[in-house]
């Protein structure tokens, strides 16, 4: 029989300031996180303005934006907490535009690189 194990999470941030990653995988590493997976995204905002010009007038309703990147990391649950007080350390508060945004989700099932 096996020991039961922390529950485990999966964390998605997107950094709406890619000239962050750097630091935010720095910070990472410091307080634990063995791994993550970093995808260049671009949000509404951005589409609208640049792919839909149909829709131009309302790109201001979005301000502006360069591109964002998506940060997946699965977890044990004890880090969500030092996770986000990192991110705002490094973004600022993220009731702020342009900082950042986090969510955390259950994982029923994990296997592969040992988290």
């Amino acid at each position: 029989m096996t020991a039961p194990t922390e529950p485990t999470k999966l964390v998605v941030i997107i950094l709406d300031q890619p000239q962050l990653i750097d630091e935010l995988l720095t910070g990472f590493l410091d307080i634990g996180v063995r791994g993550a997976t970093v995808i260049e995204s671009r949000g509404m905002g951005a589409i609208v303005r640049q792919d839909m010009p149909v829709f131009a007038g309302l790109a201001d309703l979005f301000g502006e934006n360069t591109g964002s990147r998506m940060i997946f990391s699965v977890m044990p649950e004890s880090l969500i907490d030092p996770t986000t007080k990192l991110l705002e350390e490094i973004t600022g508060h993220l009731n702020q535009p342009n900082s950042a945004i986090i969510f955390s989700l259950p994982v029923e099932q994990f296997r592969g690189i040992k988290h």
